[in-house]
């Protein structure tokens, strides 16, 4: 019995590792770059960001690295999937956020739907994201990180500097966690892969399941406690906003990154139902932004709830 569970012990373990390694690696990561003066604004905006999305890096790039390119992929489009029709649908439903930055959340939301766009678009023509693809995203990447610190420069920053402990202590804690966590993530990513595709063949499931319904789901944690940290200090916006941006950077880091290690092929479930999924529930939540005139409201969140929910059940039952 422990025989059989273990796979699934395992990879329990991997989620636990890659949630408290990111955890780690990214507090560590700010403070060494305020220790080294690195502005406040290139932290925000590029640092932070690009270390809450390490989980599903870790886990796509292992996943190709092991030549499993339908988990990787996966990965990266069910978090973006689970973050907007569940995680979003949470923060909606129990908290009915106020649209306090309509412009900039349709802006993002905008070019989320041209990258998925241009996703569905590329496969359907070439049935593959190639590596030339990969580095495309990875050049969008550069512009996006760039345009984000320009645009925080505009903008006043009415944030507190915190002090940053330079003591022995705090030097040998930021360096111990930091690599430990580095450690962690990159371990429990393999654990992820390696006994997702597992699980895969115990449940007589393919991996791309595992990749779109499991492991985006571990991956996206941070997500969903930062939505929850938010709803308590009433500052939801921030969470559609974290949402929406750790969305693009799925496509534009996550999806690149495994495109340029391994060709991603495109098989006809992501043309006629994943990749069109993942741009209705984002389409929807354009839709409910543009005809609420102060605030989300709860019915919003149930359709997009609701809407995962049978994306589930459809992708369990081999759509």
């Amino acid at each position: 019995m422990l025989e059989q569970m273990m796979p699934f012990l395992l990879f329990i373990a991997g989620l636990i590792m890659i949630i408290k390694g990111s955890d780690w690696f990214v507090d560590s990561a700010v403070w060494i770059a305020k220790v080294l003066k690195i502005p406040d604004i290139i932290i925000g905006a590029t640092l932070v960001s690009l270390c809450t999305t390490l989980p599903e890096a870790m886990v796509s790039t292992s996943s190709a690295l092991r030549g499993n390119t339908d988990m990787a992929f996966g990965n990266a489009l069910g978090s973006i999937i689970f973050n907007t029709s569940f995680i979003l649908a949470i923060v909606i439903i129990f908290s009915t956020p106020r649209l306090r930055e309509r412009k900039k959340f349709q802006q993002t939301g905008h070019f989320l739907i041209l990258l998925l766009f241009f996703l569905f678009f590329v496969g359907l023509l070439f049935q593959q994201i190639s590596q030339k693809i990969g580095f495309l995203l990875l050049g969008i990447l550069v512009f996006y990180l760039y345009n984000n610190i320009r645009n925080s420069k505009k903008e006043p920053d009415l944030t507190m500097p915190t002090p940053v402990h330079k003591d022995k202590f705090s030097i040998i804690k930021n360096i111990v966690a930091f690599i430990v966590g580095v450690l962690l993530t990159i371990g429990g990513a393999n654990l992820l892969v390696v006994y997702g595709e597992e699980i895969a063949r115990i449940l007589g499931v393919p991996d791309l399941v595992i990749g779109l319904l499991l492991t985006s789901v571990g991956t996206s944690l941070p997500e969903l406690v930062t939505a929850i940290v938010s709803m308590k200090k009433e500052a939801q916006d921030l969470s559609i906003g974290n949402i929406l941006g750790a969305n693009i950077l799925n496509i534009i880091l996550v999806i690149a990154l495994t495109a340029t290690i391994l060709p991603i092929q495109i098989g006809k479930s992501w043309i006629l139902f994943h990749l069109p999924f993942a741009i209705f529930i984002i389409a929807a939540v354009l839709f409910f932004i543009r005809i609420n005139e102060e605030k989300l409201q709860r019915k919003n969140g149930l359709f997009l709830l609701c809407s995962y929910l049978i994306y589930v059940f459809l992708t369990f039952n081999g759509f």
